[in-house]
């Protein structure tokens, strides 16, 4: 059986129509997105290749597969002026939602519950810390350094709360 191009697309599709349940009010734009597919791509949920940018890990396909889930109807996504991207999912979801395997939709559901409270910046940093200790062998002693020596806008300290709220 051939998989469908729709796969992705209803991925994200799903991860955002279940964030939207659980935090109605959370703005979800394409750094949350991006920075989520990075955890499922660590986790072998999905494969994408991600390559270290200003805002932490980023893939050129996951970019591609949220402008094709656009393209497609299966979420909506509009520029807000001085707030950012707001990508919410639609009815259509529901017409491919059967694309999905159960294990799937559970690490996107695991996925929400330990990450979703996140903002954008936080999960920057997370991804930034995991991806510079998977491929640069960065200690977790020296973690917080790293990701603050990629990023100095943020402080050390807000740097080390974030990765310790996250389990880092």
């Amino acid at each position: 059986m051939s998989r469908s191009i729709f796969k992705n697309p209803v991925l994200i599709g799903y991860m955002i129509k279940k964030i939207g349940e659980k935090y109605p009010d959370k703005q979800v734009g394409k750094t949350f997105v991006q920075k989520i597919f990075y955890l499922l791509t660590r986790q072998g949920v999905v494969d994408f290749n991600y390559s270290m940018y200003h805002y932490g890990p980023y893939s050129s396909e996951v970019s591609g597969e949220l402008n094709f889930a656009e393209s497609s109807g299966i979420v909506n996504v509009e520029w807000i002026e001085d707030k950012g991207y707001f990508i919410n999912s639609t009815s259509k979801l529901d017409k491919f939602k059967s694309l999905l395997k159960d294990e799937e939709m559970q690490a996107i559901d695991d996925m929400i519950e330990t990450f979703a409270d996140f903002n954008a910046i936080e999960l920057s940093l997370i991804a930034t810390a995991l991806y510079s200790r998977d491929n640069f062998e960065v200690s977790d002693e020296k973690l917080a350094e790293v990701v603050h020596n990629a990023k100095p806008n943020y402080s050390l300290d807000l740097i080390e709360r974030v990765l310790r709220r996250a389990g880092i």
